[in-house]
């Protein structure tokens, strides 16, 4: 039987939990297998999920959400203009994003992927593609 969770709280111990990638953190209606084995589908007035959240599930069943790594591009710039430059068409695109001083960190998308091949071809900007916990700027993608 599925479980439904219902509401979303923090600081209680759990009975369970789920490893949770950037992208399923964000789906409202998420449906994902706890570690134990247990399926649930999240229906709760906050669905774009944090690390440590606790779901409590309509019969009580508390799941502590982690999160996993990502699979993420790192772009390293030589000048500011290149950098400006991609940095807009990535927001273009209305992908979350880690800006610092001449990098940019992404996750690994379809929507990006043109970006990342034209970058590959520019002298002064290094793509490295990683795997990590990714972690964007701001709260343009939604906080509770």
């Amino acid at each position: 039987m599925i479980k439904k969770a219902t509401k979303i709280i923090r600081d209680i111990k759990a009975d369970d939990s789920v490893l949770l990638d950037w992208f399923d953190m964000q789906k409202p209606n998420l449906c994902a297998i706890t570690k134990n084995g247990i399926e649930f589908i999240v229906k709760a007035k906050y669905t774009h999920l944090h690390e440590n959240d606790i779901l409590i599930c309509e019969d009580g069943y508390k799941i502590k959400i982690s999160k996993s790594e990502d699979n993420l591009y790192i772009l390293t710039f030589g000048d500011h203009i290149t950098f400006a430059r991609i940095a807009y068409e990535i927001g273009n695109r209305h992908q979350a994003i880690c800006i610092e001083d001449l990098k940019i960190t992404i996750l690994e998308d379809i929507s990006t992927a043109d970006i990342i091949k034209a970058c590959k071809s520019i002298d002064n900007v290094d793509v490295k593609k990683t795997k990590a916990i990714f972690k964007p700027n701001g709260n343009a993608h939604h906080s509770h």
